[in-house]
């Protein structure tokens, strides 16, 4: 739903782009707001009025007609109901700024018509979404937008080898977008938050259960600094502008290389972090789940050395026994963490590499990409750091940090530096020779934490820690003793 929601809201901000910025509302102002809200599509979809727009006390309404665009698309093998048009209002405001808005229900139902093999039905509902927003046509983009959805059902059925039902719903989503300048023209710093409420994900047949995933919620918060929307939006215009030319002459070539140049850098930072909470996972052979799961990422530094940062933590972890033995499950961690990073990026060399292409030479693509890559890994090595890595249960405590080199065209070609820690050493390896009386796999585990525990040394904190080093030979040392 915030898919068809934003999707809406976006076709519609890009109108208002070029449309009057004008207060009054008339006819000529919705003859420019629809030229503007088709000026992507086909010529073929823009006759069939699947868009249209009309002045109406004081605003533009504005009508999406999904049935004329079905019918449109032609598509063929399935009977579609529940088709009803889109709406959305469009109010341009004395200061230069539009607000836009929009209620709507959505419940389609496609199913394959009398003698098709495989029989299928797929329906998409929608209790209510709704948007708000307002745009700025000076950056053509939104400086704010709201947007929200209820009761959401997407529901597949079909009869290839049996039948099978795929059955998702959705309580809420929201999501909220807010902006403020950069303090340079024409950019903005976005601030972006949103969410999902119970989601259930139930896969059967006609007589049993086969699967549920159950999330009580997902969350999820970005912030980016410095876009250059409108640099971008005119990129995008001039690509719709020049759809139909084949070859570009010198002339536009170099002005898609000057817009190029004008949207560089593409953005200051972007940070963004999603995570979702009480996951369950049931199925025929047992059951299991999350307590918390979480995502990150984060790009930022200047643009000729930019640092990429990821990251990845889950809490909680449950498996039935039926999933992992019995003796498996006081080693499933209670928390485990992941962080990773790519250091000194340097997306300066981008737009170097776009001024020197040959925009009508398709073929010089895998040219391209060489020079890419040669430009921003001058050395013809990639580094990946990891600043931590790490996992806990009642077991075992252990964590690593370190770097690894690899050369881009020697596969084979790597070094590495880690350093690891062990907290309670003893405490696990007593664990793993337990399980194994029971587990035999886990008699080379046992001796190969022997083996460790022999090269470890003691930490200030007490911990057993291990400084390992792999060269480019293959060669390995562990604090300092070489190992054959």
């Amino acid at each position: 739903m915030r898919v068809k929601t934003v999707a809406v809201a976006a076709a519609l901000a890009a109108g208002l782009a070029g449309a009057s910025q004008a207060a009054d509302v008339n006819e000529q102002g919705a003859k420019d707001l629809l030229s503007n809200l088709t000026h992507f599509l086909p010529d073929d979809l823009v006759k069939s009025g699947f868009v249209a727009v009309k002045p109406a006390s004081g605003h533009y309404e504005i009508t999406y007609d999904l049935q004329k665009l079905f019918d449109k698309l032609n598509v063929s093998g399935f009977d579609v109901t529940g088709l009803k048009p889109l709406m959305a209002l469009a109010t341009p405001q004395d200061s230069g700024l539009w607000n836009i808005e929009g209620n709507n229900a959505v419940d389609v139902t496609a199913r394959s018509k009398p003698g098709s093999s495989p029989d299928a039905e797929f329906r998409y509902a929608v209790a209510s979404s709704s948007f708000t927003g307002v745009f700025d046509p000076a950056i053509h983009y939104v400086r704010s937008m709201d947007v929200k959805g209820s009761g959401i059902t997407l529901a597949t059925r079909t009869t290839d080898n049996g039948v099978q039902k795929n059955d998702i719903t959705i309580d809420g989503i929201n999501y909220a977008l807010s902006s403020s300048s950069s303090g340079e023209p024409d950019k903005l710093d976005l601030q972006m938050i949103g969410g999902l409420q119970s989601f259930n994900d139930k896969i059967s047949s006609d007589s049993e259960t086969l699967g549920e995933l159950k999330i009580g919620a997902i969350d999820f918060r970005a912030n980016a600094t410095k876009l250059p929307l409108k640099a971008l939006n005119e990129i995008l215009r001039f690509i719709s502008d020049h759809k139909e030319t084949k070859t570009l002459s010198d002339s536009e070539s170099a002005a898609l290389k000057a817009l190029l140049r004008n949207a560089m850098p593409l953005l200051g930072s972007l940070e963004e972090s999603v995570s979702a909470k009480d996951i369950a996972v049931t199925t025929p052979l047992g059951n299991g789940g999350l307590q918390q799961m979480g995502y990150s990422f984060k790009i930022a530094g200047p643009a000729n050395a930019m640092n990429a940062d990821f990251g990845m933590r889950a809490e909680k972890l449950t498996l039935a026994s039926g999933l992992v033995p019995q003796d498996y499950v006081a080693f499933i961690p209670d928390a485990a963490e992941l962080q990773m990073q790519l250091p000194n990026l340097n997306f300066s060399a981008l737009l170097d590499v776009l001024q020197q292409s040959d925009f009508n030479n398709p073929a010089g693509t895998a040219s391209m990409d060489d020079k890419l890559q040669q430009a921003m890994f001058p050395d013809g090595t990639m580094t990946i750091n990891f600043p931590k890595i790490s996992a806990v249960s009642g077991l075992y405590d252990i964590e690593a940090s370190g770097s690894m080199r690899g050369w881009l065209n020697e596969k084979d070609r790597v070094s590495m530096t880690m350093t690891v820690f062990a907290r309670d050493l003893d405490k696990t390896i007593t664990a793993v020779q337990g399980a194994a009386k029971t587990e035999p796999d886990l008699n080379q585990l046992s001796f190969g934490l022997m083996m460790a525990k022999g090269f470890a040394k003691t930490d200030t904190d007490g911990r057993s820690r291990w400084d390992v080093s792999i060269a480019e030979d293959n060669s390995v040392t562990i604090n300092g003793q070489a190992i054959k």
